[in-house]
């Protein structure tokens, strides 16, 4: 988006740029009516074409939160469309972003105690947006004002992602690009957005404001989007010791990179905060200062209309309990009361709603003499109650997690017998982990893989000897077998750490495959020779001379291996080779482009990088049964972020054009 100051937006004149991120441009703006004053404004410019039906649905979702009313949100008071460009105005405040208010603290950290506070309420704010059908898409540090009220800083959640809800069916577009990959989810990263994902981003922002770090952090927002689906969860105590063992386990509950092993939802999460640290936290509430009531002796004077009053009591009182009695002998009715607010309150007399979706807010109760912290969000007009740690010694301060089981994705049935799978070893981590999550679901279900590579699982699969057959190449009409695409696989081109260059023509890789260029300075590298390390007659060695090379065959005298070929790179001055990008990225070598284009999935879903290839599952006819109940468990939404971790994208995020680039590719 082109810079906008001094250009007028609907009835609001553009004063300067805050903020740039993704799409969205954040404006200080003068409305042009009189007497009004100056606001922030939003301006969105989503993509053309528009592949998430942004433009489409951003008028139900800005009114949503229009219609928001909570002390913890920041309202809008206006919204528009024109031309390209979708806006929303908020007033413009003296509050500074919680991005501003920690660099002004120490480590640029905080204490637990207010981190948890800040968090309680933000969680409250995302409940009571989650409820309203809204997800809120673009949590993070500078999305947060800081409010100080009475001396008291309290956070407004503001700067809504206005996008829609994740729903069935929606196509499945890359959203790396369009706000703050340090705090996205691996799966909103795929373009699937849930309440879930707010969820992600609060244990992003809980161990930002812990630690002072970000738990994953890289050069630009790829790189970073894979490290938060494939990188373990980084130690929070590790970076700050003092953190109760307990606190770390709901981060990182928080953190899961599956979103049903999440908290089920913004008020579980702050419920377990609160129980992570409810043997070192209470709430002190100030002792008000005891006023002298001066209580005098005093005659009442005998009168007859005091005698009136007091029958006309009695009789009423006698009326209510006469009816009282009549109703309580009447059959007795249970009805299932679950809409109101009093069903599941218990003998203590207290709310025992569970936290969820249709749960209330969470607030602050205050016994007379103790205090149990509950989820302490402050009243608009009430005074915030302080948080004191104690130094008592903590006997234990665990957070017992019951083991989650995972849903079974709608549209299939566990079916018991044998599933024999053999094929491609680059398809093997990901359908190892597919399997291992099918079986803890049907056990019932014997599914056997081998890697004996592409022909010879062809040719079994033909002879029966198995059931399906797992292959990176297409197989030829002639074998008369049923396709069932799967996925998209990346590859890479990798260099020794010691070239310096970031990128490669396809011209320079034809050159140097082909030994007519010998030496990195040829190509802008350093002064020293190029060694070619070149993988046997195989698939991925067919899939680069197609895609690559342009066909063109790679020249013999280079250095043959079998095995290892990233390592041996990283271990070679000067060597190049090309492997999965999985296997890229776990190696100590660099990623060069090709064209000017790094491997991703931005990338792929574009069409401007080439070297990939399409996954396939082959059977004979529709498969067995085991298969066919197997099947829509692979490609549930539920594995996506396997996919994801193994360097895979699934097969529905690729549009028609770009799958034709690469099918049917070369045949077997």
């Amino acid at each position: 988006m082109a810079e906008l100051a001094g250009v007028l937006v609907g009835d609001y004149f553009l004063l300067e740029c805050l903020a740039r991120e993704g799409m969205t441009e954040t404006y200080c703006a003068r409305p042009m009516t009189r007497g009004g004053y100056d606001v922030v404004l939003r301006l969105f410019s989503p993509q053309f074409p528009d592949p998430t039906s942004f433009r489409e649905h951003f008028a139900e979702e800005v009114e949503k939160v229009w219609r928001c009313r909570h002390e913890h949100i920041q309202p809008l008071f206006e919204f528009g469309a024109g031309d390209d460009l979708h806006y929303c105005a908020t007033v413009l405040t003296d509050g500074e972003t919680l991005e501003l208010y920690l660099k002004c603290q120490p480590e640029q950290r905080l204490p637990v105690p207010l981190v948890l506070n800040y968090a309680i309420q933000l969680c409250a704010a995302l409940q009571y947006a989650h409820e309203h059908g809204i997800v809120h898409g673009n949590v993070q540090l500078s999305s947060i004002l800081m409010r100080n009220r009475e001396h008291v800083m309290l956070p407004l959640l503001t700067h809504f992602g206005m996008r829609r809800a994740y729903q069935e069916g929606d196509p499945l577009v890359s959203h790396i690009d369009e706000g703050n990959a340090a705090y996205v989810a691996p799966e909103q990263a795929l373009g699937m957005i849930r309440p879930a994902s707010d969820v992600y981003a609060m244990g992003v922002l809980l161990f930002r404001l812990l630690s002072g770090k970000l738990p994953y952090d890289g050069e630009d927002a790829e790189e970073i989007a894979l490290k938060h689906a494939n990188e373990p969860i980084p130690s929070l105590r590790a970076l700050r010791p003092d953190i109760p063992e307990a606190l770390e386990l709901v981060v990182r509950m928080a953190l899961s990179k599956s979103p049903e092993a999440r908290f089920a939802s913004p008020a579980a999460l702050a419920q377990a905060l609160h129980s992570a640290v409810l043997p070192e936290i209470q709430l002190v509430f100030p002792n008000a200062p005891e006023r002298p009531i001066t209580v005098r002796s005093r005659r009442t004077r005998f009168s007859w209309s005091r005698v009136a009053s007091f029958l006309t009591l009695s009789v009423l009182l006698f009326s209510l309990l006469g009816a009282a009695i009549f109703v309580f002998s009447l059959p007795q009715r249970v009805y299932t009361l679950t809409g109101l607010p009093f069903f599941n309150v218990g003998q203590s007399g207290r709310l025992n709603r569970t936290p969820g979706y249709g749960s209330a807010t969470l607030r602050s109760t205050a016994g007379a003499h103790t205090a149990t912290p509950t989820a302490p969000v402050v009243e608009a007009n009430s005074p915030t109650p302080t948080v004191k740690v104690t130094q008592a010694p903590v006997a234990r301060a665990t957070v017992f997690v019951s083991p989650h089981v995972l849903p079974i994705p709608s549209g299939y049935n566990c079916v018991s017998g044998n599933l024999s799978i053999n094929g491609s070893r680059n398809l093997r981590p990901l359908l190892q982990q597919i399997n291992d999550d099918y079986q803890k679901l049907c056990p019932n279900l014997n599914i056997s893989l081998g890697t004996n590579g592409n022909r010879y699982a062809l040719n079994a699969l033909q002879q029966k000897q198995i059931n399906v057959a797992a292959s990176d190449l297409s197989a030829l009409p002639t074998r008369n077998l049923e396709d069932h695409p799967i996925a998209a696989m990346l590859y890479a081109i990798i260099l020794s750490p010691d070239v310096k260059i970031s990128s490669l023509s396809s011209a320079m890789l034809q050159d140097i495959f082909q030994g007519h260029v010998t030496n990195w300075s040829e190509v802008g590298g350093p002064d020293e020779p190029i060694r070619v390390y070149q993988h046997p007659a195989s698939d991925i060695r067919t899939i680069f001379r197609t895609f690559v090379l342009n066909g063109v065959p790679e020249y013999d005298k280079n250095i043959k291996l079998k095995k290892g070929w990233a390592q041996a790179v990283a271990h070679t001055p000067g060597a190049i080779s090309y492997v999965s990008l999985a296997d890229a990225q776990a190696a100590n070598v660099s990623i060069v482009g090709i064209n000017g284009v790094l491997p991703g999935v931005q990338a792929l879903q574009q069409g401007s990088y080439p070297f990939w290839s399409v996954e396939h599952l082959y059977t004979q006819g529709d498969g067995s049964v085991q298969f066919r109940a197997y099947l829509p468990f692979l490609v549930s939404e539920q594995e996506v972020p396997a996919f994801s971790r193994m360097g895979d994208v699934p097969i529905s995020m690729l549009s028609q054009d770009v799958l034709a680039s690469h099918l049917p590719g070369p045949e077997i």
